[in-house]
């Protein structure tokens, strides 16, 4: 079927383009990691062993974050959303951008963070020394000695409650962010584009 013909799709095949999505999924994830280390870093500098001090360290360590989430997503959505501006006449379009960036950067987020973590397991093994067998046999172990003393510390039904939604209110926060991001981006005009639209 050709869609040149057909009234409700003629543009659709010039309207979406990747190339911005997966340079706005790029910064996203250099500006989360970038945010990240100076929230962790603010977080180390104010820390304090007692009880408070650890809970004040959690709860900016939260907001740090959540801040941190939303400013990375709304650079990255609006980063695709300016270079998808000249791929799309439907402005509207820009949240759609905004939002494949952000499931694209979280999609290369996870495969990131398997590889590295088989990257520093490896890497500690080969600076201890150990043969692979009894790092492997001395890591279980080291997990069920843990799981024995913090059998009396388990979490609670309403704290797991309660972190399951901080987690979902983070991923809405940057999915939001991003769609936002996007739509301004796709509507943003610099100088010599206003000067055209007027003449």
């Amino acid at each position: 079927m050709n869609t040149s013909h057909n009234p409700l799709h003629s543009h659709e095949s010039t309207c979406f383009s990747w190339k911005p999505i997966i340079v706005g999924a790029l910064v996203a994830i250099g500006l989360s990691f970038l945010l990240n280390l100076f929230s962790a870093a603010i977080g180390l500098s104010a820390y304090t062993a007692d009880t408070q001090g650890m809970q004040n360290v959690a709860i900016g360590g939260l907001i740090a974050t959540a801040l941190g989430i939303v400013v990375a997503m709304f650079v990255s959505g609006w980063v695709a959303g300016y270079l998808g501006n000249p791929f799309c006449e439907k402005r509207h379009l820009g949240a759609l951008y905004g939002f494949l960036t952000w499931c694209l950067a979280l999609v290369i987020t996870i495969v990131l963070a398997g590889f590295v973590r088989d990257y520093i397991l490896m890497y500690t093994h080969v600076l201890s020394g150990a043969p692979m067998n009894q790092y492997v046999s001395g890591n279980m172990a080291q997990r069920a000695a843990s799981n024995v003393i913090n059998q009396g510390n388990q979490p609670t039904e309403t704290q797991v409650l309660i972190s399951a939604y901080a987690v979902f209110i983070l991923f809405f926060l940057g999915a939001f962010a991003a769609s936002l991001g996007g739509h301004f981006g796709m509507r943003y005009l610099n100088k010599d584009e206003r000067r055209d639209e007027r003449v």
